[in-house]
């Protein structure tokens, strides 16, 4: 299964946190499909659904600071022991940089929400979804928990397009 993002060439996202501005461009047909495959990131992706891993790997190749993503894990709830969550975890999660980086993290998840199969967002007591926000009694101030619709547990052959 191929994961392409609408615009297949380049993908652009900016976050204010050290002002980095990413751009992926293809110089050559060859060149541009390798460049714009998606290298495992920082989640492990054992027990994770291909939308998951999808988004794991595109929030670790936007966001260089971000250096742990949680994925697969045992608990009361679906969400992680059937692959379709991850935590982002957020250096100084309390500091004004650390709740910059994680609302640019939610913003860019929610911006490409079709390409993601996005379910939902929690970040800093807040439920996001494509459809809105609202306050929850969640949590999460110290990772963003993104949730995808799954896409089914992949099979390996699977490549992930910028």
């Amino acid at each position: 299964m191929q994961l392409v993002a609408p615009d297949p060439v380049a993908l652009t996202a900016s976050h204010a946190a050290g002002g980095a501005r990413v751009q992926w461009v293809a110089s050559s047909r060859a060149s541009a499909r390798e460049s714009r495959v998606l290298p495992a990131g920082k989640a492990p992706e054992r027990g994770l659904q291909v939308k998951t891993i999808f988004v794991a790997r595109a929030v670790s190749a936007i966001f260089p600071e971000i250096q742990s993503i949680g994925g697969m894990r045992p608990d009361a709830l679906r969400w992680h022991p059937e692959g379709l969550a991850i935590d982002v975890m957020i250096p100084n999660p309390g500091s004004a940089q650390g709740i910059a980086l994680g609302n640019q993290i939610v913003a860019f998840a929610l911006k490409n929400a079709d390409r993601f199969g996005l379910q939902d967002c929690i970040w800093r007591g807040v439920y996001y979804t494509p459809g809105g926000a609202r306050s929850s009694g969640y949590g999460h101030y110290d990772h963003v928990h993104i949730t995808t619709t799954g896409g089914g547990y992949p099979t390996g052959d699977e490549v992930y397009y910028r």
